[in-house]
């Protein structure tokens, strides 16, 4: 089978419906997808500006495209892999979804002090590693910081070790 990714449009069919309404099912059919993030991959893909519009519109009518489904979605993956609401909410907008949107989905994450202490559990060994007490809090801050985590939050795991 000849991999013909990405794939190309016919130039006569560019500004057709029926090739770009096609085209974003197959991207959606892989994975969900924000409004934004579709319409710059049929963009990149050579679809014009017209027939771009007419495809988000069929595709939100035909339920296809749900910016607040992909974005609980994608919030509630990238929270179980681990990751803190700053890390959740920087990825979301960079999909090109709406602030509220991406507010609304973080609430459905659960307790961030909870994913934090799961967390640090996994990252116990390494932490036991070091025998210097302040080490051990420092790279503990930087791990969980770096996924995403509030500073507040950590710090009050921090005075739980």
């Amino acid at each position: 089978m000849k991999n013909d990714w990405p794939r190309q449009v016919d130039p006569t069919l560019r500004d057709s419906h029926s090739a770009a309404l096609e085209c974003a099912v197959r991207i959606l059919a892989r994975r969900d997808h924000a409004r934004t993030e579709l319409a710059l991959k049929l963009q990149r893909r050579g679809f014009g500006r017209a027939a771009i519009e007419a495809v988000l519109a069929r595709c939100r009518e035909l339920g296809y495209l749900d910016d607040a489904k992909t974005a609980r979605i994608l919030a509630a993956h990238m929270a179980t892999r681990g990751y803190g609401p700053l890390w959740i909410r920087q990825a979301l907008a960079q999909k090109g979804i709406d602030p509220d949107l991406i507010e609304n989905a973080l609430d459905c994450c659960g307790d961030e002090a909870d994913r934090a202490r799961r967390q640090l559990r996994k990252k116990s060994t390494a932490l036991g590693r070091q025998a210097d007490p302040w080490k051990r809090r420092q790279m503990a801050y930087r791990y969980l910081s770096g996924r995403g985590f509030s500073g507040a939050v950590i710090w009050q795991l921090l005075e739980e070790i």
